[in-house]
């Protein structure tokens, strides 16, 4: 499970045109299964700057992997990786605001769960303390989701309560 939380909200919740993407879409993503998980022409995508460690840990992003956005000490989104790419000329298109250094490492999301969450001292068992930056969730805190969860689905639907309306979820 990958705990990407960095830069929440890009391009992810308001999702992008497939037709805005696809002139940039290369040899590493079969265009075929794009429009299969995008039928509606609406996807989302989710970036990362190449710093630090951050390419070595979305190298190890697999289809599927949880991807949890965070922004103030909350949970703000949750989605699921479909396909992921390094592509700079996609990066510059979604984020030229960003010209300093593009989120070139792109993953293509479902979509996503979204809603502020706030993490409270019981979630720590799920997950790290420090949530800020891009990193990925140890293996222990995984262990303890699954153990109590049964799948990252549950968590996210139960666990974060995006399955409930916004003023029946988790308070402080």
């Amino acid at each position: 499970m990958d705990d990407a939380l960095t830069n929440p909200g890009i391009a992810i919740s308001r999702g992008c045109g497939l037709e805005t993407v696809l002139p940039f879409i290369q040899g590493e993503i079969d265009v075929e299964k794009l429009k299969r998980f995008y039928p509606d022409g609406q996807c989302h995508i989710w970036g990362v700057q190449e710093r630090d460690d951050h390419h070595s840990t979305w190298n190890v992003m697999a289809e599927g992997d949880l991807v949890l956005g965070y922004r103030g000490r909350s949970i703000v989104y949750a989605s699921y990786v479909l396909m992921k790419a390094d592509n700079p000329p996609l990066a510059a298109r979604l984020w030229s605001e960003h010209t300093d250094e593009p989120f070139r490492l792109v993953c293509f999301t479902a979509e996503p769960h979204s809603g502020e969450v706030p993490i409270f001292p019981q979630m720590l068992t799920y997950l790290e303390q420090d949530c800020g930056g891009f990193k990925k969730l140890g293996s222990d805190k995984r262990d303890n989701l699954l153990r109590d969860y049964g799948s990252f689905e549950l968590f996210v639907r139960l666990g974060l309560g995006y399955d409930f309306p916004f003023n029946l979820r988790h308070t402080e």
